[in-house]
């Protein structure tokens, strides 16, 4: 009776678990649920393992664990160049999302391949490296990384390093005159309330 309603797959997980090491111990044998187990384990582990060979080869290969992220500020500034206000790097952005980054190895990894794709880029066309072009040949590649596909390294490096980037940039007060917005209406509130709107 145990064997047949283990084998039938009548109960949950956990429970089955209970009954074949309680099974085992008694000396009965659970011969279907045990090849069932194994085979359930082992295309987990193999779903697992592409899982994770996915998110490498968006994020990029280990060897760039260590590339250099020089072409990281040219980037934010090609993003965010200077105006009436300032680039990026006049703001510290690129130092804040590196500081940000430094505490993900993720993160940093994804910062890392991206600055190599910039490089590789770069090298394409003729230059040592994307620090080095001249503006409107870092904004065509930069162009290339945001109409990538959807998912590929250099789409989801646009993706994630502009959006932290403007976030970062809208955050700073000194960035909203070009906007002609004086500030958040907090402490003073809305002083104005009891008159006409214009």
């Amino acid at each position: 009776m145990l064997r047949s309603t283990v084998e039938q797959g009548f109960l949950d997980t956990s429970t089955r678990l209970f009954l074949v090491r309680r099974a085992a111990q008694h000396g009965i044998m659970c011969m279907k649920l045990g090849r069932r187990l194994f085979l359930g384990l082992g295309a987990g582990s193999a779903v697992f393992a592409w899982v994770r060979g996915a998110a490498a080869a968006v994020i990029g290969p280990s060897g760039a664990s260590a590339y250099p992220l020089t072409a990281f500020p040219h980037f934010l500034d090609t993003l965010i160049p200077r105006d009436e206000t300032g680039s990026a790097t006049d703001f510290g952005i690129d130092r804040r999302i590196i500081d940000k980054a430094s505490r993900s190895k993720r993160y940093m990894r994804l910062l890392r391949s991206g600055c190599q794709w910039l490089d590789l880029e770069a090298r394409k066309v003729g230059g040592g490296g994307f620090a080095g072009l001249d503006p409107a040949t870092q904004e065509a590649i930069v162009t290339r990384a945001a109409e990538a596909r959807p998912r590929s390294l250099p789409r989801v490096f646009f993706d994630v390093a502009r959006s932290d980037a403007m976030r970062a940039y809208y955050a700073n007060p000194a960035s909203w005159k070009t906007l002609g917005y004086k500030g958040p209406p907090q402490p003073e509130g809305f002083m104005d309330h009891a008159e006409a709107p214009r």
